[in-house]
């Protein structure tokens, strides 16, 4: 009866933390658009017009697929909103999704998680990387947490017609972010070692391998559509390989990796430092010099915003401690006991692999959204200290404070050069500048001709009336509006409307 009532408990805490942190991301869904939001509801609108040339025009502005843009579209059909309401709602049932998924992958590794399988709910909601791309209008999240959610039930069940649905749910995350294909390697999870070519292996061979043609097909189809498979040339995912930079890449995503799973082991660390002062000097020494030897700016493995304030070799610094405290842990940890070694083994592998992979093409910290629940229900496994996980928890909810604070003020100041635009009427004789990257949709004119409309030398014509500035100018008289942000971290303050004297 005890027990019952302690799972029950736990479930009830845990709907409790998923109901929370669903509802901020709700009551945030009018928040205007940054970071490339605004471009998957102009794919929406594009794809309305049935016509190739006008949709190949979304690629001018973006390599993703139009897989997300296709969703909205197609929830538009039952949900009276406008696209962009749509694709922010979209990325909020991704925190549903991402729920189920966990839960699901507790089940599947039938870790024991001493009854604070809350506490993990907790920690990976609230995982910065997650709660910051959970409030965008962008694949990203939405698509690693419909992976997540499809691929575990895929697991689960039993029965060939669920296992078909899920599926078909798993190959349209795969297709609106090709990247989220390698959680399909969780399907050999209880792959039999022993017996290679028994019914079980060659059934989760048979799924995986199933689980591919419907992407495939859509690369191809995409190919006879567009004239590329994944994305268009001029975006050159994958350049010539270069040992080095490889390096780098990699170094730099499990370093990434790691800052945001680190607080979980702190105890680890210190007594690290206590038991051996010659190991962790020696990682200092390291890290100091390949800081400026070694690695290079490669990209969007960074501090966001926060970069600003930060030297790029300090920043590096951090990255390579990071990246060898994290290779220290994870070795050490092989000669613990009361975790599942099973688990560990396989998350490793698997974060390995994924990786790997990543350092291959473009980096970018969001890729990393995928893979962000195994490893911290494995790290949460190793550790079982709450202490530790508050600490988290705590640290999580001062890093989401910042990173909400800025997505806030961001928004809100476009919000208040788009409305003041509107109003003046003088949105088409303006040149977006600043705001372009985060609020194009509102510049394009829908009700002309598309391919007019849309081209970069229309958007982009610096010979218009305005202009959008983050850059306060020395002649006050060119100030026609101007956004205030009283945010203190921001390396940028104001945003400015001027006149243009060309």
């Amino acid at each position: 009866m005890k027990l019952n009532s302690t799972i029950s408990n736990n479930k009830i805490k845990s709907l409790i933390i998923f109901f929370i942190i669903f509802l901020i991301h709700i009551f945030c869904i009018n928040f205007y658009p940054i970071n490339d939001e605004f471009v998957f509801p102009v794919g929406a609108k594009l794809l309305e017009s049935n016509n190739v040339e006008i949709i190949s025009n979304f690629f001018k502005y973006n390599a993703n697929t139009l897989g997300f843009s296709t969703a909205i579209l197609f929830f538009s059909k039952f949900i009276p909103l406008n696209y962009y309401l749509i694709g922010k709602l979209l990325s909020c049932s991704g925190i549903i999704l991402i729920y189920i998924g966990i839960n699901n992958l507790i089940k599947i590794s039938k870790v024991n998680l001493n009854e604070s399988d809350y506490l993990l709910i907790l920690l990976i909601l609230l995982n910065p990387i997650i709660f910051v791309f959970s409030f965008r209008a962008t694949p990203d999240f939405f698509s690693a947490a419909l992976a997540l959610f499809s691929i575990t039930f895929l697991i689960i069940n039993k029965k060939f017609f669920f296992k078909f649905f899920f599926l078909i749910l798993f190959s349209c995350a795969v297709i609106i972010k090709p990247i989220n294909a390698i959680i399909i390697l969780l399907i050999f999870y209880n792959l039999d070692l022993k017996k290679y070519l028994c019914k079980k292996n060659i059934n989760l061979f048979l799924w995986a391998s199933a689980s591919m043609i419907i992407p495939l097909i859509f690369l191809v189809y995409n190919f006879y559509l567009f004239d590329f498979f994944l994305i268009p040339n001029h975006f050159k995912l994958l350049k010539s390989f270069d040992i080095l930079l490889f390096l780098v890449k990699f170094v730099s995503y499990l370093g990434f990796l790691n800052l945001f799973i680190l607080p979980l082991y702190f105890d680890y660390l210190f007594k690290n430092i206590k038991m051996n002062y010659f190991r962790i000097f020696s990682y200092i020494i390291f890290s100091i010099l390949l800081s400026f030897f070694f690695i290079d700016d490669i990209g969007e493995i960074n501090f966001g915003f926060l970069q600003a304030h930060f030297n790029f070799n300090f920043f590096s610094f951090i990255l390579l401690m990071s990246f060898f405290i994290f290779l220290d842990f994870l070795y050490f940890s092989l000669n613990r006991k009361n975790f599942d070694k099973k688990l560990f083994i396989f998350s490793i592998l698997f974060t390995i692999t994924f990786i790997f992979i990543l350092s291959i093409f473009h980096p970018s910290q969001r890729y990393l959204l995928i893979i962000l629940p195994l490893v911290m229900l494995t790290i949460f496994d190793i550790q079982k200290n709450k202490l530790f996980f508050i600490l988290t928890i705590s640290l999580y909810v001062l890093m989401n404070t910042i990173l909400f604070v800025n997505h806030y003020s961001t928004s809100n100041n476009i919000k208040n050069v788009l409305v003041y635009l509107k109003k003046n009427k003088m949105i088409q004789d303006t040149y977006p500048g600043f705001i372009g990257q985060h609020a194009l949709n509102y510049f394009i004119d829908f009700n002309k001709d598309m391919r007019f409309s849309m081209d970069k030398d229309v958007l982009f014509d610096k010979n218009k009336k305005y202009y959008v500035s983050d850059i306060e100018p020395k002649d006050k008289n060119d100030i026609i509006f101007f956004s205030k942000s009283k945010i203190f971290f921001k390396k940028n303050e104001n945003l400015y409307i001027l006149k243009n004297k060309f």
